[in-house]
């Protein structure tokens, strides 16, 4: 729909509950101050949520991140994206969870998506309790790297963890794993560098499940 400012606002309604998956409002782009801080942000979206999940749903998402973004033009406010992950049975699955975008200048949800599809049952039969430990895994990883003939030996030696969790995770068959989260640098990072690669090690029979290592 239009508003008196001929901007849009859409939204996306789940056609079998009537549950709210999405809505998007563009007719509070203007130029502003930026009044609201990262705290007031985070306080705008936990109400938001509040007042659209159950009780339930909000006791198995925590927040992931908020991240602030710069306006990408002079006459746009700032951002601050907020978003949320879901824990089934106490661990995160990245698939699922909320994001929330909040307008930095009238403290407005401009955009909301929510995704929490998963059912419990899909992996009731995964034991939670890993069979390799993080330490393992690393392993796992370093021995994969070596194994690749653009990496080589070397420089999997040099891998650098900056942190390994637990998590479920699916496979290029869709399939869920309970899986090590693995975030690492090697010697090809600059120190600088805030885009680590990643890979997840399932927890269980120690295979490379996925390897996310994007370099020029």
């Amino acid at each position: 729909s239009k508003t008196a400012n001929g901007r849009s606002i859409s939204a996306g309604i789940d056609a079998s509950n009537g549950d709210l998956l999405f809505v998007y409002d563009g007719s509070k782009k203007v130029r502003g101050n930026n009044n609201i801080n990262k705290d007031d942000a985070l306080t705008i979206a936990e109400k938001y949520i509040q007042s659209r999940v159950s009780a339930n749903i909000i006791s198995e998402t925590k927040l992931n991140d908020i991240k602030y973004k710069e306006p990408a033009a002079d006459d746009l406010p700032g951002i601050y994206h907020v978003s949320y992950i879901r824990s089934i049975r106490g661990i995160p699955y990245l698939s699922d969870g909320i994001i929330l975008r909040v307008n930095a200048e009238t403290g407005e949800v401009t955009s909301y998506c929510k995704k929490l599809s998963t059912s419990e049952e899909e992996i009731a039969l995964i034991n939670t309790e890993p069979s390799i430990t993080d330490e393992e895994a690393i392993k796992v990883l370093k021995e994969y790297m070596s194994s690749i003939p653009q990496i080589g030996e070397e420089k999997a030696n040099t891998v650098k963890v900056m942190s390994s969790d637990l998590v479920w995770k699916e496979n290029n068959d869709d399939k869920i794993h309970l899986a090590w989260w693995i975030k690492f640098v090697d010697s090809s990072f600059a120190e600088d560098d805030n885009c680590p690669a990643f890979a997840w090690v399932d927890a269980h029979s120690g295979e490379m499940l996925l390897f996310d290592y994007g370099r020029d």
